[in-house]
């Protein structure tokens, strides 16, 4: 009788290790891209893309009322000023920003190059990201 309580425990266990949630932290691949952004299950690096006015007013609108979310951006390498939305927001070494969750247009640059660029979708229910960028001439010193 004990064998067969034992063999449903373990098969209810099995089921809820299929059944459990992802972990919330997740741990971003950084091959082949400009940004490594981290922190979150959820967070999202569309690398090349951008947002058009429209679709960043419509977003800004959507998560206004939302908690804050803490983004720190590193620069690995090299030196570089960050733009989120088209705001310049400071030159490296960055501080941590404070942004909405949603869809925001990140950049950064060295002078006129464009280091990397893309769209980061900022989930709402994280609390801090991180993204970090290397710069292309951090090999060369």
């Amino acid at each position: 009788m004990s064998s067969h309580r034992n063999i449903r425990l373990v098969a209810a266990l099995g089921l809820g290790l299929v059944l459990a949630a992802p972990p919330a932290i997740a741990h971003a691949d950084c091959e082949g891209s400009g940004a490594c952004v981290e922190g979150h299950a959820k967070v999202k690096w569309e690398e090349g893309e951008s947002l058009s006015d429209k679709s960043r007013k419509k977003n800004a609108k959507k998560y206004r009322k939302k908690k804050d979310v803490s983004v720190a951006v590193t620069l690995q390498g090299g030196r570089g000023s960050l733009f989120i939305d088209g705001v310049w927001i400071g030159t490296a070494p960055f501080e941590t920003v404070q942004i909405k969750p949603g869809k925001h247009d990140l950049q950064v640059r060295d002078g006129d190059t464009v280091i990397t660029q893309g769209v980061i979708t900022v989930p709402t229910k994280a609390s801090e990201l991180t993204v970090r960028v290397a710069h292309p001439d951090a090999g060369d010193a």
